[in-house]
């Protein structure tokens, strides 16, 4: 990536977690503030979780999505440090939508970290004594999925991440019984390590609630645009933006009407964060889109 050129920036979210992700960044000053700070404000040892792990207690509910948004917004700020323009429009997977907020100053790290919390303990309550999570389908058509949904009215399809990759959300045990009858046709199917159905109707109940907890935010205008993960339209005012980032957490997220906002924008792409799950999707649903990694150290000096 030249630091100069414009660009779109993907955000990943939860599930890129890994112990390792932040090796090398601990001598980039931007990345150490920006950790710093989400420790000072959750309380949460995520550097230390992020370096030696164990897994477990680094994809802990409450840990991981702090852990993916402090990482991902350090790698912008040190990449922004060192030269790099601002983007011409920027995007998150799921919760990555929430790093995207926060680079483009329409709210403090702060306050999305507070969005997460809010989001976790509002989840906890409801869900209590109720298993829920998501599970991936990568390889079988919509309408197969969609027909296998019929039989498991209690779950919803949640992401449309390609034309044969999908997740859904809902109890585990309908989330166990749909893997099984979807075993013999998917290239890959198998539960996401959420507990949450997240991007569907079920959390549908949580978002007045969550209105009113994080009414305190006064949204910026972005000094970017952001392109909504729902329906891939330019969000430009930080009202809409951070409207569309707090409805997100019901609402499913399609990739491939992102995909197609960012054909049209034209811009050279890169992911923001650890991993490479973003340029896997953008591949899977253009093949002819190739997405840098930013995840690589800026250059010095």
């Amino acid at each position: 990536m030249t630091p100069s050129a414009p660009s779109v920036l993907l955000f990943p979210g939860q599930g890129t977690e890994a112990v390792g992700m932040a090796a090398g960044w601990e001598t980039e000053p931007a990345w150490v503030a920006t950790l710093a700070a989400a420790e000072a404000h959750t309380g949460y040892p995520l550097r230390r979780l992020m370096a030696g792990g164990p897994i477990e207690d680094l994809r802990f509910q409450r840990h991981a999505p702090c852990a993916v948004l402090a990482h991902s917004v350090g790698v912008f700020r040190a990449w922004r440090q060192a030269g790099l323009s601002l983007p011409r429009a920027a995007t998150g997977h799921s919760m990555g939508f929430y790093s995207a907020l926060v680079a483009a100053e329409v709210v403090p790290l702060e306050a999305a970290l507070d969005l997460l919390a809010t989001v976790e303990g509002l989840s906890e309550a409801a869900f209590a004594g109720r298993p829920m999570g998501m599970a991936f389908v990568i390889g079988v058509p919509e309408l197969e999925v969609r027909s296998a949904l019929l039989a498991q009215p209690a779950l919803a399809l949640s992401n449309r991440n390609g034309q044969a990759q999908f997740t859904v959300s809902g109890p585990v045990e309908a989330l166990e019984s749909l893997v099984r009858a979807l075993q013999s046709s998917a290239f890959k199917v198998g539960l996401l390590p959420v507990q949450h159905p997240l991007h569907g109707p079920h959390m549908a109940a949580l978002l007045p609630a969550l209105a009113r907890r994080m009414a305190w935010v006064t949204p910026a205008a972005p000094v970017f645009p952001l392109i909504s993960h729902f329906d891939g339209r330019l969000l430009e005012t930080g009202g809409e933006a951070w409207d569309d980032g707090l409805a997100s957490i019901a609402l499913p997220v399609d990739w491939l009407a992102v995909v197609a906002r960012l054909e049209a924008l034209g811009a050279p792409l890169a992911e923001c964060g650890h991993g490479s799950q973003l340029a896997g999707l953008t591949r899977w649903a253009r093949r002819d889109l190739k997405v840098e990694s930013l995840q690589r150290l800026p250059p010095q000096g």
